[in-house]
């Protein structure tokens, strides 16, 4: 029973009831809209103005437009990737990105789409610069040399430890 029905007099009827309009809601709800709006269009902006590339000798990275942040790495003078990923992106493919150069340069790109088949594409790109180059030791004879994938010295392709660094690395067929 409502509080009018049990205020009426003895003989009295109610006969017209109302109630507050719906709209006091939009009070509540108009500013949430709003402020989520504001966040899908600042992500929509950085998702369109973000570009991340391996090339046949660079990887080159750049995020934002207003506020620009690039990175152009020769493959050389690329010492690591690292990706990191939390369980839900892992499941949905996504993590941080973090770019090492020789000289020191560490950067971190968070939010990135499918960073384990970036990484594959640079570590591919990295090995497929294998460079025949002729070093006479003796008359005649000449060894096939190519770039260490983490310190950039020039080492045998058949080396499966860098001797400059002592980084352990693949060996590539002749």
């Amino acid at each position: 029973m409502s509080y009018v029905e049990r205020h009426l007099n003895p003989g009295e009827r109610v006969v017209h009831r109302t109630t507050v309009h719906p709209v006091i809601f939009l009070s509540s709800v108009l500013p949430a809209l709003l402020m989520a709006l504001a966040v899908f269009g600042w992500a929509w902006v950085r998702y369109k103005t973000s570009e991340f590339a391996v090339t046949s000798s660079r990887v080159i990275i750049k995020v934002g437009i207003l506020s620009r942040r690039t990175l152009e790495l020769q493959l050389s003078k690329l010492e690591a990737i690292a990706v990191h990923q939390s369980l839900l992106a892992r499941l949905w493919d996504y993590g941080t990105l973090v770019v090492g150069g020789t000289g020191g340069t560490k950067e971190a790109f968070n939010y990135i789409k499918a960073p384990l088949a970036f990484r594959r594409a640079v570590q591919h790109q990295s090995q497929s610069e294998v460079v025949a180059t002729p070093t006479p030791m003796f008359e005649g004879n000449t060894r096939q040399e190519r770039e260490c994938p983490y310190c950039a010295e020039w080492i045998l392709v058949k080396a499966t430890r860098c001797r400059f660094c002592g980084q352990t690395v693949e060996p590539l067929a002749e």
